[in-house]
């Protein structure tokens, strides 16, 4: 029963904290709160795609992957898992992308394809926590994780857009996006990679993201309001894991384990909230 609980709860945590920010961020108008609830059932479903796939397909298809080491093994990851994740979040956004198409004043294609790469993160993560415990892994997959799928998945989308808008001269842009996507996701999850390099792919990718969401939508009339609710849900999801820690071990040699493990993370929390404590600022100056 517990186990259960903080299966649901370890995927929720991250599924909130997202699904708050993206909806803060967009422009304000009926039913905000529910029209994202689109987008997410498509990137959860995508997940489930997957999981068929990885257990019909995928063996007779991939080499194993203790014969492989090196450069063989980073290719692999490149093309396996970053191409496979991708390319399965971007086919299921495609019907997301096209109602937008049909809207006089669509939101963001953007938030919308990112919110796709949020329902398959929430899936993923209810799945990978109901076999891992640990409570450092709550913070990581929140931030790390979840982020990475979040920004990948938005930011393909939201050039794929812009080729449906009429505009074929992007295709080129829209493959470049796609593929360094790809590669960035091959990156951090190959093993010899370190974790450092892991946030730091997890930390360009957030920043590509939010740069070119600040260029399609300059002006947020709820960016303050998106700023103090993810540092709010940032510092809840440490005290979580830190508590947690403490509950479960009632050790304070775990705790400070925790922590150390959980400043990992750090990095990209603290870019997220300093870019939006300086949009915010430069907004209210101008």
């Amino acid at each position: 029963m517990i186990s259960s609980l903080y299966q649901n709860a370890a995927a929720l945590s991250g599924l909130v904290i997202w699904y708050g920010l993206f909806v803060l961020l967009e422009r304000r108008e009926r039913c905000q709160w529910l029209r994202p609830l689109l987008p997410l059932l498509a990137g959860y479903v995508s997940f489930r795609a997957l999981g068929w796939y990885l257990g019909a397909i995928h063996p007779a298809i991939v080499p194993r992957l203790e014969h492989l080491a090196g450069g063989r093994r980073l290719l692999l990851f490149i093309n396996d898992v970053g191409l496979r994740e991708e390319g399965i979040k971007l086919f299921f956004a495609l019907p997301c992308l096209g109602w937008l198409l049909s809207r006089p004043a669509p939101p963001s294609a953007l938030t919308t394809a990112a919110l796709v790469g949020l329902g398959f993160a929430t899936a993923e993560n209810r799945w990978f926590f109901g076999g891992h415990a640990e409570p450092t892994l709550l913070v990581g997959r929140v931030f790390s994780t979840t982020a990475l799928h979040v920004a990948a998945t938005g930011l393909c989308g939201g050039v794929l857009s812009q080729v449906w808008q009429h505009r074929p001269r992007v295709w080129a842009r829209f493959w470049a996006t796609f593929l360094t996507v790809v590669v960035a996701h091959g990156l951090y999850d190959w093993p010899p990679g370190s974790a450092w390099l892991s946030q730091m792919v997890v930390i360009a990718l957030v920043a590509w993201f939010f740069i070119l969401h600040h260029r399609t939508q300059p002006t947020c009339a709820n960016l303050r309001l998106a700023l103090v609710w993810f540092a709010l849900s940032a510092t809840v999801q440490y005290a979580l894991a830190l508590g947690i820690t403490w509950v479960h071990w009632r050790s304070l040699e775990s705790v400070w384990i925790c922590a150390r493990e959980c400043l990992l993370f750090l990095p990209a929390v603290l870019f997220t909230v300093l870019f939006f404590a300086t949009r915010s600022s430069k907004q209210n100056l101008s």
